[in-house]
């Protein structure tokens, strides 16, 4: 590869502003006064969002409560009748938020711009990741917004362990005491002669294994038995910028990808699972995936509109009265009472009961 040509550095620009686009940062984000709101209808003007607004998960807690985690206003909690905000003026650590877990303890913790934050239902802790200061001038000119301080995928395993993927500098093992550094090199080298490799999902299977996806074209990572078997660009996915994992009942590993639609391993091998009802050629693209208590398997595209259901052949349409709104989603989640919310860009937040849909996304802020 040659750096310095046009071309090269056409098509890398255009890899960064994609991966921009999926990391939702906006210099437009705003720090709103905590508080909690009721669902009660209110005579409030409507809140403006913007394409940086965007709810990147949604968590059930042990307790019943649902966590919906966004890149602007921190995070939400969800009693099942009315929402309470926390922001950096409550004590959480930053109000990009990107991952939400509840670990053995019953703490939550979040993911945020600003490393780990635990939560005690009470106060915040923040708990930096190891700073990482690699800096280019490339990296300065071209892609000035990354972090590779921040937490974006976060998971504690069977033995405690946390996994963390960061944005930049790869994933790190945390055992509540040190940090191991991990999957750093893994990925293209950039024109600056670096990976700056961004982790954006990690799962953990029935075998203890742990996987991680790479954005930076780096494929999927396997950590199994104390070491890596990589799935990198010769094994399919596209251009190997992976931006989901998920694992299903039945155990298998599904991952969404930039521009090779989505894969499916079974435990032997990967396999492209196409939309064979498809009109066009298009695979969906940067999925995300759920599968409810029911056993429906929802996909939704964060750069493919609209929300769909997969019945083991083809992905099938969700559609229901509202369902055309149902763009740009991020997230998908479900509640104690089994209704499925969806999260995406613009602020967008929906719950579907089984029956129909009902718009959150102006209702977690001021009812």
């Amino acid at each position: 590869m040659i750096y310095g040509s046009t071309k090269t550095m056409k098509q890398m620009k255009c890899i960064l502003m994609l991966l921009l686009t999926l990391m939702m940062i906006s210099c437009n984000g705003q720090n709103k006064t905590p508080s909690t709101f009721e669902m009660e209808p209110q005579n409030n003007e409507p809140y403006e969002y913007n394409s940086g607004d965007v709810v990147t998960k949604g968590y059930l807690d042990d307790s019943g409560n649902m966590w919906f985690s966004t890149t602007q206003e921190g995070v939400f909690k969800y009693d099942g009748k009315s929402f309470t905000q926390y922001t950096v003026k409550d004590g959480l650590c930053g109000n990009q938020v990107w991952a939400i877990i509840e670990d053995q303890d019953g703490l939550m913790w979040f993911g945020t711009e600003s490393g780990l934050c635990k939560f005690n239902g009470k106060s915040f802790e923040t708990i930096p990741i190891p700073n990482d200061t690699t800096k280019s001038e490339w990296l300065e000119q071209t892609y000035p917004v990354i972090n590779p301080n921040a937490v974006v995928s976060l998971v504690q395993d069977r033995q405690g362990v946390y996994w963390i993927g960061s944005n930049g500098a790869g994933a790190y093992k945390y055992d509540g005491v040190t940090f191991a550094s991990y999957l750093k090199e893994r990925g293209e080298l950039m024109p600056d002669s670096l990976h700056h490799n961004v982790i954006l999902s990690i799962v953990e299977d029935k075998n203890s294994d742990i996987w991680f996806s790479s954005f930076s074209h780096g494929g999927i990572s396997q950590f199994s038995e104390n070491k890596f078997t990589h799935y990198s660009l010769k094994d399919g996915f596209g251009d190997g910028m992976i931006s989901s994992l998920y694992i299903d009942r039945n155990e298998n590993l599904w991952a969404g990808t930039r521009n090779g639609g989505i894969y499916k391993y079974d435990g032997e091998s990967f396999v492209n699972v196409p939309d064979i009802d498809t009109e066009t050629e298009d695979q969906i693209a940067m999925a995300t995936f759920y599968e409810d208590s029911k056993g429906i398997f929802w996909v939704a595209s964060y750069a493919r509109k609209g929300v769909y259901q997969y019945d083991g052949k083809s992905f099938v349409p969700f559609e229901i009265a509202q369902s055309e709104k149902l763009t740009d989603m991020k997230s998908i989640s479900e509640d104690k009472n089994g209704n499925i919310w969806f999260g995406g860009r613009y602020g967008k937040l929906w719950k579907y009961d089984g029956d129909k849909l009902v718009d959150y996304t102006q209702k977690k802020r001021n009812g």
